[in-house]
């Protein structure tokens, strides 16, 4: 598969995972947790090209398909508004433990994670994806990954701008499925 096919088929699963995070967040009730029970929460600032900020629920999860062993992490803001983010990050060989790695650009074929930043605005989306930056893991468990961010990313398609996100994330395991 191509970086360009990857991309475009990457772009429906994060935005319906997004969707999926903020129906969540919207109608979690009970317990202590802001968020609801079982959602996690983390926060992003990005500056450059689009400038974005805030908090909200952070999930991960871990997929495996056709010999390949997707793990990610997703954030999003839980305001409603015109305009809003969504940040990915993912390993395609499989689940990360405690330590620090470099974000590298999109590929499957990589032994390092990515960072996708989505930034949606007037109903059009722009995708960022990491070229360097670092993650850290500071601890990891069945149910709960919890870390930091930081990261340079730049549009795929070859348009202008870059972006410079960072942040951290407190992410439990998405509801319905089995974290390990």
């Amino acid at each position: 598969m191509q970086h360009s096919d990857l991309t475009h088929s990457m772009r429906p699963k994060v935005t319906l995972t997004a969707c999926a995070i903020l129906l969540l967040s919207v109608s979690g009730c009970g317990g202590s947790d802001v968020f609801g029970p079982g959602i996690g929460s983390g926060t992003l600032t990005a500056t450059g090209a689009v400038s974005a900020s805030g908090s909200g629920p952070a999930l991960f999860q871990s997929v495996s398909s056709g010999g390949t062993s997707l793990f990610q992490i997703v954030l999003a803001p839980i305001s409603q508004s015109a305009n809003t983010w969504t940040l990915q990050i993912a390993n395609y060989s499989g689940r990360l433990t405690a330590g620090s790695y470099t974000l590298s650009g999109l590929s499957p074929s990589s032994p390092n994670p990515t960072a996708s930043f989505y930034y949606i605005s007037g109903g059009n989306m722009q995708l960022f994806n990491s070229t360097s930056g670092q993650l850290v893991i500071s601890s990891s468990s069945p149910s709960a990954v919890r870390g930091t961010f930081t990261f340079t990313a730049a549009d795929p398609a070859g348009g202008s701008g870059t972006v410079t996100a960072h942040g951290s994330f407190d992410a439990q395991c998405a509801p319905g499925t089995t974290c390990q």
